[in-house]
């Protein structure tokens, strides 16, 4: 089935929505990134969704990122920042995301949140650097919570840096963040193909392994918590984490366009199955390149697994009522339309 009718089947609305505006959507995982963080003007990226190849490697020629993965789909970022902003928000428009939460550099993530400010909701890393963050740096994110700066600590990157996501230092952070309730986003799973050999030096797949979050839960039972990724491909300790821990939360981001689509459903599907299509949330984890969100919301609309319910709750439910949105907000959501 082509794109287009999945979309139309899936996200336009039927007679409980009028004027056929298609339902909303939140998406829990962006970014608000230069350009230049990524090396340059014109960046490609793969979308796995539509076929992808991991041919490894021979370890006796000098590593080639581009010649791990045969890619049947390469799209190139837009040129220009201000081209990123408007094509992601031309995006968000047409398919009815009402609000993303956008991590990044913080004059990028203060721009787009100035450009629409109904639409985008602002998060923060613990990180500053490659280190562990200064223990310093948890009063200054507590002020920018103050000032209404930051509403989700979101993307937590520890995997990244070689630490596991209850490491010590960070506890001061989770403590903050548990007082304060503001819910927290920490990446588990998947990262860059290859990359400790290029880019992550310090990645290690076993950090993203959801169990590894049990005594950070067991310590701070209030804190919001949600599992970005999902903690794929590691599904089975995923959902042996979401049922010993049901504040537990996950986003399917970064999956659902990034990996090949039998692939992700298969997940997916394993963690609805299991009962927990309650606690699903969407995200893209649109980085530079806007046209990976229209892949990830069909990659929903697409699932012959889920039921229409489902594909409700995944796309917007699930996230409401993870960040307690009000009534107010929800019928505004709902009534919006994508002018």
């Amino acid at each position: 089935m082509r794109v287009s009718a999945c979309l139309a089947i899936a996200l336009v609305s039927s007679v409980t929505h009028a004027r056929d505006v298609a339902p909303p959507i939140i998406d829990m995982h962006m970014h608000a990134w230069s350009l230049d963080e990524f090396g340059g003007q014109s960046v490609p990226g793969c979308i796995g969704a539509e076929g992808v190849e991991m041919l490894g490697i021979d370890p006796a020629v000098p590593f080639d990122f581009s010649a791990q993965v045969d890619c049947r789909r390469v799209v190139q970022s837009p040129a220009t920042d201000e081209e990123v902003l408007a094509e992601t928000l031309a995006a968000m428009k047409r398919l009815n995301i009402v609000a993303g939460v956008i991590a990044g550099e913080g004059p990028v993530v203060a721009a787009w949140r100035k450009a629409a400010p109904d639409r985008f909701i602002p998060a923060a890393n613990f990180f500053t650097g490659p280190e562990a963050p200064p223990s310093a740096h948890v009063s200054t994110l507590a002020a920018q919570v103050e000032r209404g700066e930051t509403k989700v600590f979101a993307e937590i990157t520890a995997q990244y840096r070689g630490m596991a996501p209850d490491d010590p230092a960070l506890e001061p952070f989770y403590a903050m963040a548990e007082r304060l309730d503001i819910p927290v986003g920490i990446h588990m799973g998947y990262g860059a193909p290859g990359g400790p050999y290029w880019v992550y030096p310090r990645y290690r797949a076993a950090l993203g392994n959801p169990l590894l979050l049990e005594n950070l839960l067991v310590r701070h039972p209030k804190l919001r918590v949600y599992v970005m990724h999902a903690g794929m491909p590691m599904t089975d300790e995923m959902i042996a984490l979401l049922y010993s821990h049901p504040q537990v939360f996950v986003d399917i981001s970064a999956d659902n366009w990034g990996v090949p689509r039998a692939e992700f459903h298969h997940h997916l599907k394993r963690l609805v199955d299991a009962g927990y299509g309650k606690r699903i949330m969407f995200g893209s984890d649109q980085m530079v390149w806007p046209q990976s969100i229209e892949v990830a919301v069909e990659s929903i609309a697409a699932a012959p697994f889920l039921s229409e319910a489902q594909k409700r709750d995944i796309l917007y439910n699930n996230a409401a009522r993870f960040l307690r949105l009000s009534k107010a907000e929800i019928d505004r959501h709902h009534k919006r339309n994508t002018e």
